[in-house]
């Protein structure tokens, strides 16, 4: 008998080890767009959620335009020089749609992504960064991957408003940074993606990749694609950028509570939206995270 107790005991031990019951809730902003337009006055009710195929309840529903965090993140590639001068001039002017008291941060990158604004509420400080960034050569090799898992880890895990990165690439880079570590960051950080591909060449597709052999090539687009981002290829940022920043911070935030899982546990999320919904908005994209770590 007391063998037993012992290890029913010890059973339940490791249990508590391996499983941790939480009431911590999982964050998903989700963007719905209709024809080029997003839709709005949606309710919880016309949203579902599936966990690893298992639906969930929205525990909690924001459909107003909370504050957001922000980083411009910047490529400091040679390619991009033109762009940056454009953001420069035209920066503040867009940057008016974003609510005063939504913080953005300025980062560039080539290899790694570095801070030259701290997070901050003062748009004139974010664009003088981009004109002090503007007066120097851009020139060096690029990794879009590890600069984007590099602001993930900077933003960290939101807990009072979302976290977005409004990256601005040529979209032309190889590395060996994967694209499954970088995914593994954005989403321990609950992070969207959006990118503003400066480019008027064709973006990169698998025949392009095959073709580069031995090269390692990345996509911005996959990444936004599974961060629940949009993304706008152009080559003119100053006609872009408004309408960039005021769909990084328009989304509905849908909580749900995590099914118990080990610490760590990746967690595949579908969210769509209800049948009722759906015949309403036959034509709308869902955009939202694909998926989240079990803390």
């Amino acid at each position: 008998m007391k063998l037993l107790l012992a290890l029913s005991l010890l059973s339940s031990v490791l249990t508590a080890q391996t499983f941790r019951s939480t009431t911590t809730l999982i964050r998903a902003e989700t963007l719905v767009e209709e024809n080029g337009h997003v839709v709005s006055g949606l309710t919880s009710e016309d949203f579902t959620i599936l966990d690893e195929d298992q639906p969930q309840p929205v525990a909690s529903f924001n459909a107003d335009s909370g504050s957001i965090r922000l980083v411009l993140l910047l490529d400091a590639s040679g390619s991009m020089q033109s762009a940056a001068r454009q953001l420069a001039q035209t920066g503040l002017a867009a940057m008016a749609v974003l609510h005063p008291d939504d913080t953005v941060a300025l980062m560039t990158f080539d290899r790694k992504a570095t801070l030259r604004v701290p997070f901050t509420a003062d748009r004139n400080a974010v664009i003088a960064g981009v004109s002090k960034i503007t007066g120097k050569p851009l020139g060096g090799s690029t990794d879009i991957y590890h600069s984007l898992s590099d602001a993930a880890k900077y933003l960290g895990k939101a807990t009072d408003a979302p976290n977005v990165i409004l990256i601005l690439t040529d979209n032309a880079a190889r590395a060996d940074t994967t694209e499954a570590s970088t995914l593994k960051d954005l989403w321990a950080a609950s992070t969207s993606v959006n990118a503003m591909v400066v480019s008027s060449a064709p973006l990169w597709d698998e025949k392009v990749s095959q073709s580069l052999a031995g090269s390692k090539l990345q996509d911005v687009r996959r990444i936004a694609d599974q961060t629940g981002g949009v993304i706008q290829q152009t080559p003119n940022v100053d006609t872009a950028l408004r309408a960039m920043l005021e769909r990084s911070r328009t989304r509905y935030s849908l909580f749900f509570r995590p099914p118990d899982s080990p610490p760590g546990t990746l967690h595949h999320l579908k969210i769509s939206l209800s049948a009722a919904a759906r015949a309403k908005h036959p034509t709308a994209v869902v955009r939202s995270r694909s998926a989240y770590y079990a803390e």
